[in-house]
């Protein structure tokens, strides 16, 4: 892209830093060094290889507006009200301490806001942390920059939590806005926690959410983040979740996106320690002109570390999906395992799914493998739920529940799993009755 493009595209952002510049206080000097990578790296261009099959020209068209330290009033769910009693909102990337006292305590975790984990003496690198590589590296620098808030989340070491804490993450109001919520969640050795990660909004206004989640798994903990993408039809999401993962602990990520008008998802697992692992699962539903991304990296740097990669992706009407796997097993990483899947269904001519597996290894006595499909509904199988006196529709949508029910039957939490079934029968119901 050429300086002047890029300039006028980065104008809106350059000026939101501005606002918040005065603001910040003793974070400042960290958020100036997070904006200035930002602004050397830009948007993407063209001939990205991290952004290859996803434009984000329409991003780069539009102007929206900084939600400000304000941040909005509360916002009400009530199609998520169901999930947990135990529940953080944030809203317009603040989070209040209304939200806070709201939410039912959970024994053995404890949640923070940034200021208030600024002065009890947390360190800005840990809360502002600027990850390096990656297509979204240069996102996760705008929100360091510009998020007005972060949520804090500490399970004590060894705590077994058995209620889930759900954190829902909000666009709201009637003018285009840019928002920029940030996460921390920290497991301590031993404990066991499930999380579960909600992107909701609003289908009236155009809304920018440029999220950013740093995960980290101690010695022995067990991790399971449950996300749920349905932001509003018009949106643009772009969220990037980091994963470290310490000696014979765990991280299971369950993923559904499903909603917003165009959304990229970048999750990186880094397994550090031997015996780390990572079981990184997810569905996504391209309907209507809706594009969704997903890229997933597993890093493999310790001897005798495991991961299970398995994505399904839906594509409908003028729908696109991508989803890009890569597997890294590192020099010292001996007697690892990698597994990784990738399988796509059509619905419609018009829709399209790129998928590209890849996998690295620089160790010779490891495990790995990859593959990758993509097709439409098997005419025989039809023909027989026919004979077997279903309608063309239903037929249809029999082979398609049951095409996603590989991914659908790992999500282990109930509350989680219904709000996903609700939203996806719903939406596959509308797209069977118009394709039978």
């Amino acid at each position: 892209m050429n300086a002047a493009v890029a300039n006028d595209a980065l104008a809106p952002y350059g000026a939101a830093f501005e606002a918040v510049r005065a603001t910040v206080g003793e974070t400042a000097a960290a958020r100036e060094q997070a904006f200035a990578r930002f602004a050397e790296l830009g948007f993407p261009a063209p001939r990205d290889e991290a952004w290859k099959y996803t434009s984000l020209r329409r991003l780069e068209a539009r102007r929206f507006a900084f939600a400000g330290a304000g941040g909005a009033g509360p916002v009400d769910t009530p199609a998520v009200d169901a999930l947990s009693s135990h529940r953080v909102t944030v809203v317009n990337g603040r989070v209040t301490d209304a939200a806070l006292v709201r939410s039912a305590p959970l024994d053995g975790i404890r949640v923070r806001t940034l200021s208030q984990a600024l002065e009890e003496g947390e360190p800005q690198g840990a809360l502002l942390r600027v990850p390096t590589g990656g297509g979204t590296e240069r996102f996760a620098a705008l929100n360091a920059a510009l998020s007005n808030d972060a949520v804090v989340i500490d399970v004590a070491a060894s705590a077994s939590v058995a209620e889930p804490l759900h954190v829902v993450i909000a666009a709201a109001g009637a003018e285009p806005t840019m928002i920029h919520p940030r996460l921390l969640i920290r497991a301590g050795a031993g404990s066991s926690a499930r999380i579960v990660l909600h992107h909701v909004g609003t289908d009236s206004a155009e809304h920018f959410v440029n999220s950013y989640v740093d995960v980290e798994a101690a010695a022995d903990a067990q991790l399971h983040l449950y996300r749920l993408q349905s932001q509003g039809a018009r949106a643009f999401l772009i969220e990037r979740i980091d994963a470290t993962v310490g000696q014979r602990a765990a991280i299971v990520v369950h993923d559904a996106q499903l909603g917003a008008s165009l959304s990229r998802l970048d999750l990186n697992a880094r397994l550090a320690a031997p015996g780390a692992a990572a079981e990184l699962t997810g569905l996504f539903l391209a309907d209507d002109s809706r594009h969704l991304d997903a890229h997933v990296r597993v890093d493999h740097l310790a001897a005798g570390t495991r991961s299970l990669v398995d994505y399904r992706g839906i594509a409908a009407g003028r729908g696109r999906g991508v989803f890009n796997g890569k597997a890294v097993v590192h020099v010292d990483a001996q007697q690892s395992q990698a597994r990784q899947t990738s399988r796509n269904l059509l619905l419609t001519p018009g829709a399209e799914i790129d998928t590209k597996p890849e996998l690295e290894i620089y160790a010779d006595d490891v495990q790995c493998s990859h593959g990758a499909t993509t097709g439409q509904l098997d005419p025989a199988a039809l023909f027989y739920l026919r004979s077997r006196g279903l309608d063309e529709r239903q037929a249809r949508s029999a082979l398609t529940r049951a095409f996603a029910g590989a991914v659908l039957s790992r999500m282990d939490l109930a509350s989680y799993s219904g709000a996903v079934h609700s939203i996806l029968d719903a939406r596959l119901e509308r797209l069977l009755e118009t394709t039978a």
